[in-house]
């Protein structure tokens, strides 16, 4: 209780004290950093207000944007405290460059590699745009080991780069899909075609031929006769559409002065399509011109679905076309009508253009064919509403949908084995092949493969969270680490610490393997006497006192105090740090070999942390008798591998890891004093008294079967 009272001081008297930060990006941005990311860039200008930034030029040309993450929005990659990222960000809102300068990641800090690795992961996305409309070029789990930071940290420099951006962008945030009537870019015709902005169908004479032919007609007039034709291939008409309101279609179209008189000027409730034809044929006929007809354009009509709209002279205006130029088809006749979005029509769905072509049978009866051209109007030329991306938490959990499932099947495993652990207790060959097997998977899968290693790391992060202004997402972005949390917290105060400790550390999976080694090739065991013990168990409160404060007090020196930790070295890098690290994991597990568990029983600060939560626990499912103990009988204590129960016979529960061992011997009536005294009183009253012979208790040691 001191220990807490004491990280509770400490808290308050410091909250303030880390939480300012520098915001300003110069001094972070070193000169060589500005000349990989802009090489050409010749003046810098400081933006006003807030979030700060610099635009980068090129003599009086704009060319980017250089900003941090600090400055723009404070992101977080592992650790609560946020990570600082200079970026550099080109015009269109692609990367040009990003590095992070200053980080407080624990499982970066300490691994030279895996920073490396990040440096490439970011490096990779270069040109990259930040409202991520493509594929990452990398997935996170290219940082191994520290997915997290690389996904979040990702995640930081995207976000950074779109709130410069929307900074920067006069027009107004889109809501629904609209016509791009601003952005252009030069294409060719062959680029236009390809994308889809204009549709270019050539009718030939045999075309004609047919399609009246199918229809039973025989043309005795038509208005292009087919002995004008050498051939039937032959072009009797070509018909070129295109909707030219998006400037990018309009400009490369039609020419720029027609654009800029007819398009650009035209309201935003109508739109532009410009219809062109050649050939022998035109779109224009003659009847637009009568008023008889209505000034109605009888060779073409438009069709969307139920709707059809005609087109009238009115609406019509001539305009010259530039397709020629860019490598299009020679054409003779262009112009542009204009569609009010009131009649129903939706310049974002498809529709085609009916061209019609009429001639007169023998018996003077007059027939038309139509030719349809289809358009849809190319996802280029749209602006799409901005869909904000999948938060790093999110896209952590939709990827381990794999590892939680296996995670949720251990759970319930080790659930069950706690709620039958009597049935267990009574059944030693099945406890004493169950709990080697399941640490196996504790250690290998958990701990080498999946990495759900709970650590003091994680409780300075849940504790300092708050303090740092880390949202929800921040606690949610290790999905197995939630998930073993939230349990462990739910069992802590339910049966106590050992619930962890006992079953789902890695690390205590570990030393507890080679220490049944250890006890197989018969080395030497040495325990601390009971009043030892009860000071050596302290040095774990000290350390998890220290750690915490130090995220508050001195934030800089927590990497360094963390390490007392081996889980980052044995269990989540698996022995592949600098030797240091390495020697220190290995000392303690050699230790370990001569007295169980030695780290966890003494040192580990997430051990202090949860035998202090411990007191707390609700329920006493580990069985004691009036004869243990005082009573006598001392056969428990002596099983007990991390000597967890006093000589009077109370188990510490603070202290214990639920190995279940005690229980065994409780339930074990050839070794149980009690048990086997009863046992024999009726094997005696049956006449079937049987001798039995020595032992062997789980720590080496033997006793009497009747004892």
């Amino acid at each position: 209780m001191l220990a807490w009272v004491a990280i509770l001081v400490i808290v308050l008297a410091s909250s303030t004290a880390w939480a300012q930060d520098a915001r300003l990006l110069e001094g972070r941005a070193s000169p060589a950093l500005v000349q990989e990311f802009f090489s050409d860039a010749d003046r810098f200008e400081p933006s006003e207000g807030t979030p700060s930034y610099t635009r980068v030029f090129r003599g009086q040309e704009q060319i980017g944007y250089l900003f941090s993450t600090l400055d723009v929005v404070r992101a977080r990659g592992y650790s609560s405290r946020p990570f600082d990222a200079i970026i550099g960000m080109d015009m269109a809102g692609q990367l040009t460059g990003a590095r992070v300068i200053r980080h407080h990641d624990p499982y970066l800090r300490g691994f030279p590699d895996r920073v490396q690795r990040l440096g490439d992961f970011l490096d990779a996305h270069i040109e990259y745009p930040v409202d991520e409309a493509t594929p990452a070029p990398l997935p996170p789990d290219f940082v191994q080991g520290t997915t997290v930071s690389a996904r979040n940290m990702r995640a930081g420099i995207m976000d950074a780069g779109r709130v410069i951006m929307r900074i920067n962008d006069p027009r107004p945030l889109i809501t629904e899909p609209t016509l791009n009537r601003l952005d252009y870019g030069f294409l060719d015709w062959d680029q236009l075609l390809e994308m889809g902005a204009v549709s270019d169908e050539l009718i030939s004479f045999g075309d004609i031929r047919e399609a009246f032919s199918k229809a039973g007609v025989t043309p005795t007039d038509l208005d292009i006769p087919f002995e004008r034709a050498r051939s039937d291939s032959d072009r009797y008409t070509e018909l070129v559409v295109a909707l030219v309101t998006p400037a990018l279609i309009g400009r490369n179209v039609i020419r720029a002065s027609d654009f800029g008189e007819f398009v650009e000027p035209a309201p935003d409730d109508v739109v532009m399509l410009a219809v062109m034809s050649g050939g022998y044929y035109d779109f224009l006929g003659t009847q637009y011109r009568s008023a008889e007809s209505d000034h109605k354009f009888d060779r073409l009509q438009l069709v969307q679905g139920d709707l059809a709209i005609d087109f009238f002279e009115k609406d019509f205006q001539r305009v010259g076309q530039t397709v020629q130029r860019a490598g299009g088809p020679m054409l003779r006749n262009s112009g542009l009508f204009t569609i009010a979005l009131s009649s129903g029509f939706d310049p974002l769905a498809p529709f085609e253009i009916r061209y019609f072509v009429q001639a007169v049978d023998a018996a003077g009866v007059e027939h038309t064919v139509q030719f349809p051209v289809s358009y849809q109007l190319p996802e280029q030329a749209v602006l799409m509403p901005y869909v904000e991306p999948l938060p790093p938490w999110a896209e952590a959990w939709l990827e381990s949908g794999l590892e939680l499932g296996i995670l949720a099947a251990a759970l319930t495993v080790l659930t069950l084995i706690f709620v039958f652990q009597q049935q267990l207790a009574r059944n030693r060959q099945l406890h004493r092949w169950l709990r080697p097997a399941f640490l196996t998977f504790t250690l290998v899968w958990l701990g080498w493969i999946a990495g759900g290693q709970l650590s003091i790391v994680h409780i300075v992060n849940y504790v300092r969270g708050p303090f740092d202004g880390a949202d929800l997402g921040f606690y949610l972005a290790e999905p197995l680490i939630v998930v073993i949390s939230l349990y462990v917290l739910l069992s802590l105060f339910l049966i106590g610490r050992g619930v962890f400790c006992g079953w789902l550390c890695p690390f205590g999976a570990l030393q507890e393997l080679t220490s049944k080694i250890a006890r197989f090739v018969r080395l030497p065991v040495w325990n601390p006497s009971q009043q030892q013990q009860r000071w050596m168990w302290l040095p774990k409160y000290g350390l998890a006192a220290v750690i915490i404060g130090a995220a508050f007090v001195a934030p800089e020196a927590l990497a360094a105090v963390e390490e007392v930790e081996p889980f980052k070295t044995a269990i989540i890098s698996a022995f592949t740090r600098p030797w240091p690290y390495v020697t220190y994991a290995v000392v303690l597990l050699v230790i370990g070999l001569f007295t169980e568990r030695f780290f966890c029983r003494f040192l580990c600060p997430l051990g202090g942390v949860l035998a202090l939560g411990d007191r707390l626990h609700v329920f006493e499912f580990l069985k004691r008798r009036p004869e243990c103990g005082v009573g006598g009988c001392h056969l428990c204590e002596l099983s007990c591998p991390v000597k967890a129960i006093e000589r009077s016979g109370k188990i510490v529960m603070a202290e214990c890891f639920q190995c279940l061992d005690c229980q065994v011997e409780y339930h074990d009536d050839h070794r149980c004093p009690p048990l086997a005294k009863t046992r024999k009183q009726r094997e005696r009253a049956a006449g079937t008294s049987v001798q039995k012979p020595l032992v062997l208790s789980p720590n080496g040691a033997t006793a009497p079967a009747d004892a």
